[in-house]
């Protein structure tokens, strides 16, 4: 039964609507209109690549300045300062076992920090991570 009524509105439907025959213009034409679009896309992309110049560009030019800033005023606001503090006194043999101490840190947390930079060393890193 259900079949028959479906085949029914089925028929009355394609009696009712007139489809037009589709041809190699609408073909070309739905093919004009993608390229059309492709190609509005890669100039609105353009754009966006010459404002991020303007913008690395003033906030290079910002950074400068908040620089050149700080050190004016950083500058004239310690000139007339004395500092009296007596430098705390250690033997000679201590001070250069801590400056060879720092000297091993410092050259081994920049070897490391180099090593993280590697191939090898972003691996190790995505597996921590």
């Amino acid at each position: 039964m259900n079949r028959q009524v479906e085949t029914r509105l089925d028929r009355s439907l394609a009696s009712q609507v007139r489809v037009p025959k589709l041809d190699r213009r609408f073909d070309a034409g739905v093919w004009a209109r993608i390229e059309a679009e492709q190609q509005a896309s890669a100039r609105i992309t353009a754009r966006p690549a010459a404002a991020a110049v303007w913008l690395r560009a003033s906030n290079t030019a910002g950074m400068i300045v908040a620089g050149i800033l700080v050190v004016y005023f950083g500058l004239r606001l310690l000139s007339g300062v004395e500092v009296d503090v007596p430098a705390p006194q250690i033997s000679v043999q201590l001070s250069q076992h801590v400056e060879k101490f720092l000297g091993w840190g410092i050259a081994a947390a920049a070897l490391a920090f180099g090593l993280m930079l590697t191939p090898m060393g972003r691996r190790l890193r995505s597996m921590m991570a």
